[in-house]
């Protein structure tokens, strides 16, 4: 190859170089913004919030409770106020708010406060009808005579009644609650005469005291707000809880002491409540990752792609230095060659 030709070639060469360097830089530019996506990708990661489970003792709460003998009613102490105006700082003086609940039957004479009126024919034992007085435009169908041993002595138990075995009971139903009323004995429901005469005497009974009693076998939970001013004892265990009690007299002294009973009830409304918000921003959580993660996966895959260039580049780039090197040494000898010619 001669001088010229080989000049030509070197040229040639040196500007394929130069543009495959070029190239390569370019691929680098496009490999640093993918880097700065993923990074990107990266801190957004890193900036979500994890969530977390609720915990069950997140949604509980500690009480107290004592029972007084007096009445057998359950207190719950829903709030304690300290008492840090007491000089005596040795112990703690405190005014409690009580709940009291008591299992009360149904026993309301007030309830029964009316009248009653017979049938409108005098041989009819039934349709008569008691009158609440506080709601007289709603008569009740009074049904019976009816016998129940059992019934008898659940109130005979509960109420401290003396009825015998075969006791009858009138009957009505009033706001979802079937109330007895006792008879004056046992009636048989087939007497007509007996069971009117029944009816008349509870009539003239009304009409006397305006009441009448009745029983009712339903029972309800009765509440009532208490406040007391009391002394409160931790116990010796190191748990700081409140072991006892003690309720005091205006003047201070101590009117009676309780065992406090330590419970916890679980607020299951608010921890499902919690539970639910936590599936819904878990799957939210869950949602973003994979969207990352796939982004991810896309830029590594183009990154992939674009390093695989750069390497083909590269070894493009090596032949061309190679033969350059080469076509340079067949330059060299050719000056070399002239100069000595005309030397």
């Amino acid at each position: 190859m001669g001088l010229a030709a080989s000049q030509a070639r070197y040229l040639s060469l040196t500007a394929r170089k130069t543009n495959v360097e070029y190239e390569g830089q370019q691929v680098n530019q496009q490999r640093t913004a993918l880097a700065n996506q993923s990074a990107g990708l990266f801190n957004q990661m890193l900036a979500l919030n994890v969530p977390t489970p609720p915990a069950q003792s997140d949604y509980s709460k500690t009480y107290y409770t004592y029972t007084d003998p007096a009445t057998s009613g359950i207190m719950t102490i829903d709030n304690i106020v300290i008492d840090t105006t007491n000089p005596d700082t040795t112990k703690t003086y405190a005014t409690v708010q009580c709940t009291k609940k008591t299992n009360d039957l149904i026993i309301n004479e007030a309830l029964l406060n009316g009248t009653i009126s017979p049938a409108e024919t005098d041989d009819s034992n039934t349709n008569w009808k008691y009158y609440d007085q506080m709601n007289s435009s709603v008569p009740y169908t009074i049904t019976g005579p009816v016998s129940n041993k059992s019934l008898t002595n659940k109130f005979n138990e509960q109420f401290g009644t003396q009825f015998n075995d075969n006791q009858s009971y009138f009957q009505f139903t009033m706001n979802g609650v079937v109330y007895y009323i006792p008879t004056d004995g046992h009636i048989e429901s087939s007497n007509e005469d007996a069971v009117k005469n029944a009816l008349n005497t509870l009539k003239k009974e009304f009409e006397e005291n305006g009441s009448v009693m009745a029983y009712a076998t339903e029972s309800y939970v009765k509440s009532e707000i208490i406040s007391e001013y009391a002394m409160l004892n931790k116990a010796s265990d190191g748990t700081g809880r409140w072991e006892s009690i003690t309720i005091l007299n205006e003047d201070d002294s101590p009117k009676a002491t309780f065992k406090l009973t330590q419970q916890t009830v679980q607020d299951e409304d608010a921890y499902n409540a919690a539970m639910d918000t936590y599936v819904a921003e878990k799957a939210i959580y869950e949602k973003t990752v994979e969207e990352i993660n796939a982004q991810t996966l896309v830029i590594q895959q183009q990154d992939k792609t674009l390093e695989l260039h750069l390497d083909q580049l590269d070894t493009e780039q090596q032949a061309i230095q190679t033969e350059m090197d080469a076509i340079k040494k067949v330059i060299d000898k050719n000056i070399e060659e002239t100069f000595k010619t005309f030397a």
